[in-house]
């Protein structure tokens, strides 16, 4: 019977540890609560990711897993799945981005958004998300938003989307979104196919499964 009582410590302790979200609210103005997570996670922009991205349109879907490694305004994202089971490489710096698919071939344009659109059919905001990933809005963008309780990031419209913060949840000291779902909001992103808006069923959802931060 000890035994049978440590285990289930044990189990009981893991499972707690799972949680994301305490049951009581901390004490405290969300709204300033708000205002130290943005100073704070603002400052943050060196950092790794691994995750899964999902896209859907009225036409097509698909997933890949994700590794986005970003060192100020450099980014490198490789995405393994789409375009038949292959990796596909996107990188973005100051002078613009290129894409390298499965097959070696390279193409360039301004933002990675564009390329892997022309190239895998997948529509996704990587320029704003470059923020959302932390729970923070674009800065130099303008944005409407509402947060919750614990006065984190909950809805957010911008850049011609919007994002549902789905679940959080610690990664190296620090809470962030685990889960986030992205809605193209529709007529905003002008990319039309057949005579069909395409951007008005643009649907992205992105799970994270770890951090690494390169500086802070």
């Amino acid at each position: 019977m000890r035994n049978l009582a440590a285990g289930i410590s044990i189990l009981a302790a893991a499972l707690s540890g799972c949680v994301s979200t305490p049951s009581i609210p901390p004490a405290g103005d969300p709204a300033a609560v708000w205002e130290k997570r943005v100073e704070e996670l603002s400052r943050i922009d060196s950092w790794e990711v691994r995750g899964k991205l999902a896209v859907k349109t009225h036409k097509r879907g698909g997933q890949a897993n994700m590794l986005w490694k970003r060192d100020g305004e450099d980014h490198n994202i490789n995405l393994y799945g789409p375009l038949g089971g292959g990796r596909v490489v996107l990188m973005r710096d100051r002078d613009g981005a290129t894409l390298r698919d499965n097959k070696k071939r390279t193409y360039h344009a301004t933002t990675a958004e564009e390329l892997l659109y022309r190239v895998a059919g997948w529509q996704v905001p990587f320029q704003a998300m470059r923020y959302w990933v932390l729970g923070v809005p674009n800065p130099a963008q303008e944005y409407e938003q509402s947060v919750d309780d614990w006065g984190r990031l909950q809805n957010l419209k911008q850049a011609g989307w919007e994002v549902e913060f789905i679940e959080y949840r610690e990664f190296e000291g620090r809470e962030l979104p685990r889960k986030f779902h992205m809605k193209a909001l529709p007529g905003k992103q002008h990319i039309v196919e057949d005579e069909f808006n395409e951007s008005d069923q643009v649907r992205v959802r992105v799970i994270i499964k770890s951090w690494r931060f390169l500086s802070s």
